[in-house]
């Protein structure tokens, strides 16, 4: 069915290196400012670990087994089997007889992203061919390249044969919960409000 991809979101992985370097430089100012900044440290570190959780390593993977979704506090795995329909409203979710999930890392595109999408010639195509086409299925929006991605090897699996039909209800999907980012994060936060209070 064709080789596994990954997809994430550029836009949240160029804006994760932002909030590490602000990190970086609140841990800076700590290091050479007044000692009670030292303070600033567990806030600096739940900016980092969300950097990474919530923007850095959310992705799709598409694979021959079927889609995993990995978000900020779990990932689901969606056989191909379970899958029964792809939208892209607000971002790219799937959903199957037990659920919908949504992937964090394929938002669908605000106005700017859309009018940019829209000069492309494909989707100008596409659009004319189809006036209700959404902004979300458009090629070179994160929502729009992964429902792409998505859609083509879903139905190349369908029409091999390799995927079975009719078969939803009884198929599993499995989410499984990050319990240990959870926890660093519950952690940190507390460790942050501790802090906040120390220093007022």
């Amino acid at each position: 069915m064709g080789d596994t991809v990954t997809l994430h979101s550029r836009f949240n992985r160029i804006l994760a290196v932002v909030l590490w370097a602000l990190s970086g430089l609140m841990i800076f100012i700590a290091l050479v400012g007044d000692a009670h900044l030292v303070a600033l440290y567990p806030g600096a570190a739940l900016l980092a670990l969300f950097a990474w959780a919530g923007l850095w390593r959310p992705a799709v993977r598409v694979g021959a087994d079927g889609v995993e979704v990995r978000n900020v506090t779990h990932r689901v795995a969606i056989p191909w089997t379970a899958l029964i329909h792809v939208d892209t409203r607000y971002a790219l979710t799937l959903h199957t007889p037990s659920g919908k999930f949504a992937a964090w890392s394929a938002p669908a595109p605000g106005m700017i992203g859309s009018m940019r999408a829209s000069r492309n010639p494909a989707n100008r195509e596409a659009r004319a061919a189809d006036a209700s086409l959404r902004a979300g299925d458009l090629l070179g929006t994160e929502s729009g390249n992964a429902a792409t991605v998505v859609r083509e090897q879903w139905r190349r699996g369908l029409d091999s044969g390799h995927v079975q039909t009719g078969i939803a209800d009884a198929v599993p999907v499995h989410r499984q919960w990050d319990v240990p980012v959870l926890a660093a994060m519950a952690a940190l936060a507390a460790a942050t409000v501790w802090a906040l209070i120390a220093i007022s």
